[in-house]
């Protein structure tokens, strides 16, 4: 036989083979969404995903060698869902003012459930343990989406610029992760703060946001 019919079919094989690997960790991907859907970051075993995604569990980590990395890949699909819903909010919504911005953003957490779930791990969990090319390609994914809310940003609110428009942002994700402890604790901390009057280190985490980001807006229409 020649060689000539072995070269030829190679390069055929080989996107056969990526198109393969590309199914399978896109399998992956949505059977870890959907067991993440369904329970807290804690309580999701690997040996679930893989025995959802139809596949051997060396298998799975072969494509995300940590729980850490398979989820931090989940939240970026998250991430870029929810961004795409503030996108279509401030290009769709008339009359846009600080007040309805805060309301949206805090109502936009019952829609993205499993992003708000996720959010407060990122920094403390997930970038801990996921591969150094996994968090690369996070924040790069992180960076084009907020550059690209950011025109819409500051059209909706004139008194934003590219840098105080993209501070706003860090510090609604800032406020977003920072409060959730004090808006969900632990069931030890509720016990604990039963008595005495320490439940007002309990937060109503909605309202607390809400408001946070309301003086974030006005705080920086006056400067």
């Amino acid at each position: 036989m020649s060689r000539a019919p072995i070269a030829e079919r190679s390069p055929k094989k080989r996107a056969v083979l990526e198109k393969d690997k590309l199914s399978k960790r896109t399998t992956i991907l949505q059977s870890a969404a959907f067991l993440l859907q369904k329970k807290d970051w804690a309580e999701l075993s690997m040996d679930e995903v893989a025995k959802r995604a139809k596949i051997a569990k060396g298998t799975l980590y072969l494509y995300f060698p940590t729980k850490e990395d398979l989820c931090l890949r989940v939240h970026n699909a998250d991430y870029e869902a929810w961004f795409l819903d503030m996108e279509a909010f401030l290009t769709e919504t008339k009359n846009i003012d600080a007040e309805i911005f805060s309301k949206w953003f805090v109502e936009s957490m019952d829609r993205h459930v499993r992003f708000l779930k996720l959010l407060p791990i990122v920094p403390t969990i997930l970038e801990k343990n996921a591969s150094v090319d996994t968090i690369r390609e996070f924040k790069l994914s992180l960076k084009g989406q907020i550059f690209k809310i950011l025109p819409l940003l500051i059209q909706v609110f004139p008194f934003l610029n590219v840098q105080s428009a993209f501070l706003f942002l860090m510090q609604c994700h800032a406020l977003a992760v920072g409060s959730w402890s004090h808006g969900f604790p632990s069931n030890q901390v509720k016990e604990a703060v039963k008595e005495n009057g320490l439940d007002i280190f309990v937060l109503d985490y909605k309202s607390f946001l809400r408001t946070s980001i309301l003086t974030l807006l006005n705080g920086n229409k006056i400067s």
